[in-house]
């Protein structure tokens, strides 16, 4: 391993992340792993590229084999990205004028070059992963590794990326911060007539001077034909007395997101409004008490459940038996909190815990807080005021 010049951690944190890879492929039997995602090349190699928000090109195929070699397949044009954002000594690349004609020859050359002829190559191909490969490029990979056995690296990938370092811990607390600021300053922005898209850039400029670098596109909506919309951008609609706004997403910091909703309203909620909205916040944090390490995700999304099950609210809970997700370098990672993962929880863990209510022409009402498995329970990331705000 090197320092890039723009490296984004200390190397001895991606030492760390790959001992734990190579003892996972120890585990599974796994020769090599060849990582295509922006989330995993940049967790175990530092690389980042800004071609990933193209989708014309992959920018860069990571390969770390079981001896802990690491090599960065990449265009003519992108080596010097590579060496200066990444920890990665062999960088190389495809094209032309290279050695390797295409982006198959050039990945599959690795593992020729290490005299792998067979065994077993991690890909992510199952839940929670994806190839980001085009297709010919895929097919073409695979064609050339037809002697190996292909198989799925995502379990062992989310062991690794499911218990969050300190370092990674200390940037997510700075992300969430920025977070609450900036929603906090879009909603005291607000006035009646006001549109969704003003809020949304007033957020977006309170997170950026706070220190983010990017942001989620914010789900950020109001009024009764817009309660059901569900991850929906921002639109010109204006704001009107008794609209409820939903704001839903958070920023990335240093690699790192935060991922909240808060609501507020212009003018009074109705009363069924706020006992709905209540009764979803009482979930979140019934949930939020039952984290503690050593229990399982079964027993926090039931504690959500009977919160749920015993209010007048039962019948609308659609989303019962699962009530949130893991969060860092992804804004949706694994383990899902899903009443059917009975994974234990461990210090170190991430979630962003989200109960909610919907009814039509009512609001989908609740809230979604940041929280970190610790040593004795939990600690909220995202402190606020998570009322229904009254503008």
């Amino acid at each position: 391993m090197k320092k890039g010049l723009i490296l984004d951690l200390p190397l001895s944190e991606y030492r760390q992340r790959l001992n734990k890879l190579i003892k996972q492929m120890e585990k599974e039997d796994l020769n090599a792993v060849i990582f295509t995602s922006d989330e995993n090349t940049f967790y175990f190699s530092g690389f980042r590229s800004i071609v990933w928000d193209s989708k014309v090109s992959t920018p860069g195929v990571l390969v770390i084999t079981k001896e802990g070699s690491m090599t960065i397949s990449t265009s003519k044009s992108g080596r010097a990205t590579a060496k200066a954002t990444s920890c990665v000594e062999d960088i190389r690349y495809y094209g032309q004028d290279s050695i390797y004609k295409t982006y198959a020859e050039s990945i599959a050359g690795v593992l020729k070059e290490a005299g792998m002829k067979k065994g077993r190559i991690g890909f992510e191909i199952g839940k929670g992963n994806k190839m980001y490969l085009h297709h010919h490029d895929r097919e073409a990979l695979f064609l050339k590794l037809r002697d190996f056995e292909i198989a799925d690296v995502s379990n062992a990938v989310w062991k690794i990326r499911g218990i969050k370092s300190a370092l990674e811990i200390e940037r997510i607390k700075k992300c969430c911060e920025i977070n609450i600021k900036g929603i906090e300053k879009g909603f005291k922005s607000v006035y009646e007539g006001m549109t969704e898209l003003e809020v949304y850039r007033n957020i977006l400029q309170e997170y950026f001077r706070l220190g983010a670098e990017h942001t989620l596109p914010l789900g950020l909506r109001a009024g009764k034909e817009r309660y059901s919309q569900s991850n929906c951008p921002p639109s010109d609609r204006p704001i009107g007395r008794g609209d409820i706004i939903l704001v839903d997403g958070g920023p990335l910091y240093k690699g790192y997101y935060s991922d909240i909703i808060r609501q507020a309203v212009i003018g009074r909620p109705t009363d069924y409004q706020l006992e709905m909205f209540n009764v979803a916040r009482d979930a979140c944090y019934t949930g939020i008490e039952a984290v503690k390490p050593g229990i399982s995700i079964t027993k926090v999304c039931k504690a959500v459940n009977v919160v749920m099950a015993n209010s007048k609210f039962a019948d609308i809970y659609t989303g019962k038996d699962w009530c949130g997700h893991s969060i860092g370098v992804g804004v949706h990672e694994f383990p899902m909190l899903d009443i059917h993962t009975d994974m234990k929880l461990e210090p170190g863990m991430v979630f962003a815990i989200e109960p909610a209510l919907y009814q039509e022409g009512v609001g989908s009402l609740g809230i979604e807080e940041n929280i970190l498995v610790t040593e004795n329970g939990c600690e909220i990331l995202t402190p606020s005021n998570s009322e229904l705000k009254i503008l």
